[in-house]
């Protein structure tokens, strides 16, 4: 099985847990949220999965992620932050990508953030590059979905920390 089918099967167990949180080096417990939020044209919405646990989420090394999304006015229009607390001394890359909750499916390449990042802080998924097709903003067709976020360690991906579910309607 390859590494990203591997996480859309992981994305796909937590949608079918109801928010709870898995990563690549293993599974972490978290409260997930029970609330979803839809959004309507003229109203923008932000969530961010630490909001619900109190805490980041604890991945290795030292270094701790949490995954928040941003839906612009136009009710449609996403973008990825990833506030992150690096004790570890190494830079990591910081990226994120939009899953489909009712499929378990990869939505978006959101790309990564730009340079690597130690001490505490937020990166903007997308403004340091990504894979074919990633971009900064997604014209998110109706559907739920969860922003995933993780990093690149050693030439290895750890994270998948799922956000809030945020569902966007008919436009």
């Amino acid at each position: 099985m390859s590494f990203k089918k591997a996480l859309t099967v992981s994305a796909a167990v937590a949608a079918s847990l109801a928010g709870s949180l898995l990563t690549a080096s293993g599974a972490h417990a978290a409260t997930p949220s029970s609330s979803t939020h839809v959004v309507s044209p003229a109203y923008s919405a932000y969530a961010c999965r630490s909001w619900t646990t109190h805490n980041y989420a604890y991945i290795t090394n030292n270094i701790s992620i949490d995954s928040c999304y941003w839906v612009e006015n136009n009710g449609y229009t996403i973008s990825a932050t990833i506030p992150f607390q690096n004790y570890s001394g190494t830079g990591v890359v910081y990226c994120a990508h939009a899953i489909n909750v009712n499929t378990g499916g990869w939505a978006h390449d959101f790309g990564c953030g730009s340079g690597v990042s130690t001490g505490q802080g937020t990166t903007v998924a997308g403004t340091g590059g990504g894979a074919p097709g990633y971009s900064e903003y997604w014209d998110a067709p109706a559907g739920t979905y969860v922003v995933s976020t993780g990093f690149w360690l050693n030439g290895r991906y750890y994270g998948d920390v799922q956000s809030p579910r945020t569902t966007i309607g008919a436009h």
